[in-house]
């Protein structure tokens, strides 16, 4: 679809009223990482994939839509059927452009990125075993100790990787800490973000090439975090549990893209109240969980209207909590306040709190504008000690212009002609800065883009704000192989190259956390990608490349079992 016919259709569609809502276009969701908007997956957004997908009967009612061929279709199907669309593109704004959505797409390189060198170490030392930590346990168990140059660079590796995998599971669900701390791997909540905030930063400052100042250096951080240990400060030192919060990023994500896509339904013709939308099943618990607690920390009933102050400041309050500004992309001001100061679902407790304590605010959003997004933000975010929201936008813009590194960045996000390193981060982060520049621009579009892509309120550049920020990669009505977005200015060349760098990238930091966490051989299950179970050639490809960086076939690893695990043998 063309940028141009995108904008036709979508502006001069003649207003319809329709009421007839299909119950099939809603859905529970299943994996944290896996963000869906529909029952039987109408359409999802992975986390880990980057890849925005729809079902057959979506594809065809979007295109439909979008290219203005509407006949013999009907009205409410179409609605919803781009109602979705808009659901999932929200979702990856909020993995791609929010600053703890970027953190948590950026941890799966992550895990392996700061690791590359103790894995060479590793495989040079102790061969082809798997999985890194059952040897590493072993070796311990042994007798062996951290002056063994092969088990520190095993543990490091281990080490890096647990720690993030912990931050994920603790970002998507605060309760997660329950479990957590009866692993023997958890340290604390905290020490689990410093390394998951430092890794990542770290990730994007190298892979980016930045240079000195224009992101934080974690390497300044530990000095302090390791004080935050030593005066025992809660959250930070082992079998510590700060206070966690109801709702996860999980949540926060899914109440924020449904309730964009029922106020995208509604001011295009569909039902306007609430209610309708609730006995339809619009509102299972994933969707409705921070909705309602949000209600309840405010005190606040239910709302009648899809266009109602209190839907607008849910949204206002959904977005400064998923867009922390200290340690990414300001430095850390207060160490002790970390984790409430970064944390999704601790951000959004407290700018509830604060919400309840000026009852005004929830009849503060009335025409959904930017001047009422900036005050209302500022409001909040004063009241709970948080940067505005303009200063952490700021920050990143300032960067433009730098006649360096940044501008190299953006001028490859511009021609998609990306430097063949670390591809996955240097897209990901080019696409945030692009994401903050038009944002600070028009916040109120990113934040009620429901209110602002249908009826009256629809104009030419918010279709054209819309298309400039489509997900880059989707499966196709046909198949579910994952596709680049033809995009306008990049050349056919330059797209290819983009998603056979990005996804080779991807391979290699799958097989590399399989090697480190996963017992049993390795796993070649890339039909997410091709849509094939037969994959021979990108098998073969991954294995090389995983050869290249580590000089292991991975086929030739030995898999052991930790020694705890019943059974356990070491490698023969």
């Amino acid at each position: 679809m063309t940028g141009a016919k995108q904008r036709q259709s979508l502006l001069y569609f003649p207003m319809l009223l329709f009421s007839n809502l299909d119950s099939h276009l809603l859905n529970p969701a299943r994996d944290p990482l896996v963000f869906d908007a529909t029952l039987g997956a109408h359409g999802t957004y992975t986390t880990e994939h980057f890849v925005l997908r729809l079902s057959p009967r979506t594809h065809e009612l979007v295109d439909a839509l979008t290219r203005g061929q509407t006949e013999g279709y009907d009205i409410g199907e179409l609605f919803q059927a781009y109602s979705t669309y808009l659901h999932e593109t929200v979702h990856w704004w909020q993995h791609m452009g929010s600053t703890a959505g970027l953190i948590l797409s950026l941890a799966y390189p992550a895990q392996i990125y700061g690791s590359m060198e103790f894995l060479q170490t590793f495989a040079r030392g102790a061969g082809g075993v798997k999985p890194i930590k059952a040897w590493a346990h072993k070796a311990m168990v042994d007798g062996k100790t951290h002056s063994d140059p092969v088990l520190a660079a095993a543990n490091v590796a281990v080490n890096n990787a647990l720690d993030i995998s912990f931050y994920k599971q603790l970002a998507c669900s605060p309760k997660a800490v329950l479990a957590l701390e009866r692993t023997p791997y958890f340290e604390s909540v905290g020490h689990s973000y410093l390394k998951t905030y430092g890794e990542t930063v770290h990730a994007i400052t190298g892979s980016c090439d930045l240079t000195e100042g224009q992101f934080p250096d974690p390497g300044l951080w530990d000095p302090q975090f390791l004080e935050l240990q030593l005066r025992r400060c809660e959250g930070f030192y082992h079998s510590s549990r700060p206070p966690y919060a109801e709702v996860g990023i999980q949540e926060i994500f899914e109440g924020q893209a449904r309730f964009c896509q029922i106020q995208f339904l509604a001011s295009s013709g569909g039902p306007e109240l609430l209610q309708t939308y609730r006995d339809q099943g619009y509102f299972t618990p994933v969707y409705v969980n921070a909705f309602e607690l949000f209600l309840r920390l405010t005190g606040i009933e239910w709302p009648e209207r899809h266009d109602s102050p209190v839907v607008g400041l849910f949204l206002l309050v959904c977005d400064l909590a998923i867009n922390p500004t200290r340690g990414f992309p300001l430095d850390i001001e207060s160490f002790e306040d970390f984790i409430c100061d970064v944390d999704p679902g601790a951000r959004f407790t407290r700018l509830c709190l604060a919400a309840a304590e000026s009852p005004e605010l929830a009849q503060a959003v009335q025409t959904f504008s930017a001047l009422e997004y900036e005050q209302v933000a500022a409001r909040l975010t004063d009241r709970c000690g948080y940067d505005d929201p303009r200063t952490g936008l700021d920050a990143v813009i300032r960067l433009l212009g730098d006649k360096g590194p940044v501008d190299a960045l953006m001028e490859e996000h511009r021609t998609f002609a990306y430097a063949s390193v670390n591809v996955p981060v240097r897209v990901m982060v080019s696409h945030y800065i692009a994401f903050c520049r038009d944002k600070r621009r028009r916040p109120e579009f990113f934040c009620w883009p429901g209110i602002w892509m249908a009826g009256n309120n629809f104009t030419p550049e918010a279709g054209s704000l819309f298309i400039s920020h489509l997900s880059l990669f989707q499966d196709r009505d046909d198949t579910e192989q994952i596709f680049p977005r033809a995009v306008r200015g990049r050349s056919p060349e330059n797209i290819n190259k983009l998603v056979n760098t990005f996804f080779g990238g991807m391979l290699v930091f799958d097989l590399a956390l399989q090697w480190v966490l996963e017992p049993g051989p390795f796993r070649y299950d890339f039909k997410w990608l091709t849509g094939h179970s037969e994959n021979a050639g990108l098998i073969a490809i991954a294995k090389r490349q995983f050869e290249h960086f580590y000089g292991l076939d991975p086929d030739t690893c030995i898999p052991i079992a930790s020694p705890d695990t019943p059974g356990a043998q070491g490698p023969s």
